[in-house]
């Protein structure tokens, strides 16, 4: 355990976090004590409480049908693999901060042969969403479309709902399937005043996870038609996510939904009252402003070492934790931080923000 998660567990204003550790005793309690004793464990990818949990899901998003997947990376390059195949046609249009792209180390082209097209020449748009523009000046229809909702290394920015359509609409017209990057989806309703199955109504299938917002163990979910459902069941077996229980995951992950999603809402509104504070300050500067889902990028003047290290010390002496660390940016004397408001911000004591701020900043 790091210095800063020791100093985490020992705050007792805490911002970031779904709550305090638990040991693996209390959490597995947890799980058992939510079990009403007719649940079975699932079999290879059968059984009834897995499949009412797939049904649960492809309906909240409009789907036909879903598959439980033991990790999103697995679910989106099946999606991709399927699509391209389907189009025979092997490349990608997304954006260059995608999750493939960037965090999966390009399983989509050592392992699927896929490529992703650039937008551009050169590509100059890593800190911006893309456009129908950027879509139309590809010069190459793509095998498939991937978009992200929210855009993670963009501060959580969501494109306005005229341009998803517009995206839409030009992908329905040239026959490109549009896949969804929704891992962090349930935190988009309040922007765009959608409910979930609306948002799922533009695309030809969705990937959902289970953990980054909900609190489960691990565990996704790709959603889309009968047949690409089937397609991606084979696929799953191929990639060797054909586990022989998904049991734990699938108890964990539909806890976490009932849970969390009458929370996220909250999540959302908590995250921008505490970015409303902290833009009150001159040498913070929050991106998006006002955040469009429940976390956003903090950009800090000063020395990031520095500012992290008198962040520690105040939080020492105070009890209030904002962030873990500030990071380097391109900027000389700039550091960047997310700040993620999950439950622990709903007990985040607002009146003691600027206190804090003041003294960390003067």
């Amino acid at each position: 355990m790091s210095n800063a998660d020791e100093l985490y567990a020992r705050c007792n204003n805490v911002l970031p976090g779904h709550g305090p550790r638990q040991t693996m005793k209390v959490i597995f309690q947890e799980l058992a004590d939510g079990l009403d004793g007719s649940e079975t464990l699932d079999r290879y990818g059968t059984g009834d409480t897995l499949s009412a949990f797939e049904t649960e899901v492809a309906e909240i998003f409009g789907k036909p049908a879903a598959v439980f997947l033991p990790s999103g990376t697995m679910a989106q390059q099946i999606a991709l693999r399927i699509w391209c195949e389907r189009s025979n046609n092997s490349t990608i249009a997304m954006h260059p901060t995608a999750h493939p792209e960037y965090a999966e180390q390009f399983g989509y082209l050592f392992i699927q042969g896929l490529q992703r097209l650039q937008f551009g020449t050169p590509e100059t748009l890593g800190n911006r969403m893309l456009t129908l523009k950027d879509f139309q000046s590809l010069g190459k229809k793509p095998g498939a479309i991937l978009l992200e909702l929210p855009y993670r290394p963009l501060g959580g920015q969501l494109p306005e709902w005229d341009e998803l359509i517009a995206i839409h609409d030009w992908a329905q017209e040239n026959k490109i399937p549009f896949h969804l990057d929704g891992a962090r989806i349930w935190q988009c309703k309040p922007f765009y005043s959608k409910e979930y199955h609306q948002i799922g109504d533009l695309f030809d299938s969705l990937y959902v996870s289970f953990y980054k917002d909900l609190g489960g163990l691990c565990g996704s979910m790709l959603l889309g038609s009968e047949d690409f459902i089937q397609e991606a069941k084979l696929w799953q077996i191929r990639y060797g996510g054909r586990l022989f229980t998904q049991a734990p995951f699938v108890v964990s992950d539909r806890l976490g939904m009932q849970r969390v999603l009458p929370q996220i809402d909250s999540w959302v509104e908590r995250a921008q009252q505490v970015s409303a504070i902290l833009s009150e300050f001159d040498q913070l500067t929050v991106n998006p402003n006002p955040p469009h889902v429940n976390f956003f990028q903090l950009y800090v003047k000063g020395d990031p070492e520095q500012m992290t290290e008198r962040h520690m010390n105040i939080a020492e002496e105070t009890g209030t934790f904002l962030f873990h660390k500030l990071n380097q940016t391109t900027v000389p004397g700039l550091g960047m931080t997310e700040i993620h408001c999950f439950e622990n911000a709903l007990r985040f004591d607002l009146d003691s923000l600027r206190p804090f701020l003041e003294k960390w900043l003067a």
